[in-house]
């Protein structure tokens, strides 16, 4: 599976528990085993078994969401993130995990409500930071932003440099003006987006990526694609399946025209859910 990277640095790292705790089910090694191979969908069936045996160990229930967030599901993820809060609140790792998989899916105060807690409950955590920073950039809250990227990488995470010169520049240059936080709109067109002549005004290089996190296939699932490679036009393969089948585009992006994209026709984004803070 490709998994986007670039400068959002925002793909997922499978962060498994191991070793802790009484949970000796069978199902549940086996779902270890299965995620450390990289093989997540048999992970999730074996989490999923565990869980009918014991439905009250939070660690399966965590794992299982990490495991889905690994296969782009972010949507039931959430649902077993917070069934795992529910039954273990202290750790911050799943209030983290959780508020990263919110943003992905365009639930922005829902996830700095879960940034939040992750970073009182321990306040050494610069990966919390780091998102909680990006956060605030997408918002718009620029000096907030600068002081968790500031406290992110005096903590030892990898900030893009871009980043923290921005935040030297009083007016900010360099940070996000006019960042994608959604998609809305349905193109008529099926040359739309995947003709150069149609290409996809996003605005912002750094568009590109919240445009393919938000992008759904037509059977409503994640699509893998190309890492994008910076450029004014930029062309990036997607992979899907369609009627059970396996199929790819490419997709043209203009860095160069405003930011006002419609989803590809044929396609989806999320579902409008309620941004749950809790």
């Amino acid at each position: 599976m490709r998994i986007i990277g670039t400068c959002l640095a925002i793909s997922f790292s499978l962060v498994l528990i191991y070793g802790q705790g009484p949970l000796k089910e069978v199902n549940y090694q086996q779902g270890l085993d299965y995620a450390k191979a990289g093989k997540y969908q048999d992970a999730v069936t074996s989490f999923t078994k565990a869980i009918e045996v014991q439905p009250l160990d939070a660690y399966a229930w965590y794992n299982r969401a990490m495991a889905k967030n690994m296969l782009g599901d972010y949507e039931t993820a959430l649902d077993d993130f917070t069934t795992c809060i529910g039954l273990s609140r202290g750790y911050e790792k799943v209030w983290y995990n959780r508020g990263k998989t919110k943003l992905y899916v365009g639930q922005y105060d829902g996830a700095l409500f879960d940034l939040n807690q992750a970073i009182q409950i321990q306040r050494n955590y610069p990966e919390a930071y780091y998102y909680r920073a990006y956060l605030y950039e997408l918002k718009g809250l620029y000096e907030f932003a600068c002081v968790d990227y500031q406290n992110a990488a005096a903590k030892g995470y990898p900030v893009p440099q871009d980043k923290l010169l921005a935040c030297k520049d009083t007016t900010y240059q360099g940070l996000l003006k006019n960042p994608l936080l959604k998609l809305t709109k349905m193109s008529r067109s099926k040359r739309y987006g995947t003709k150069v002549k149609r290409a996809i005004p996003i605005g912002c290089f750094e568009n590109i990526d919240r445009y393919l996190l938000l992008l759904r296939s037509p059977e409503g699932n994640y699509v893998p694609h190309d890492p994008p490679q910076k450029g004014t036009l930029v062309s990036v393969k997607i992979t899907y399946q369609c009627n059970g089948k396996p199929a790819s585009k490419t997709l043209y992006f203009d860095c160069s025209k405003a930011c006002n994209p419609e989803i590809i026709k044929g396609f989806k984004t999320f579902k409008i859910r309620p941004d749950y803070k809790e």
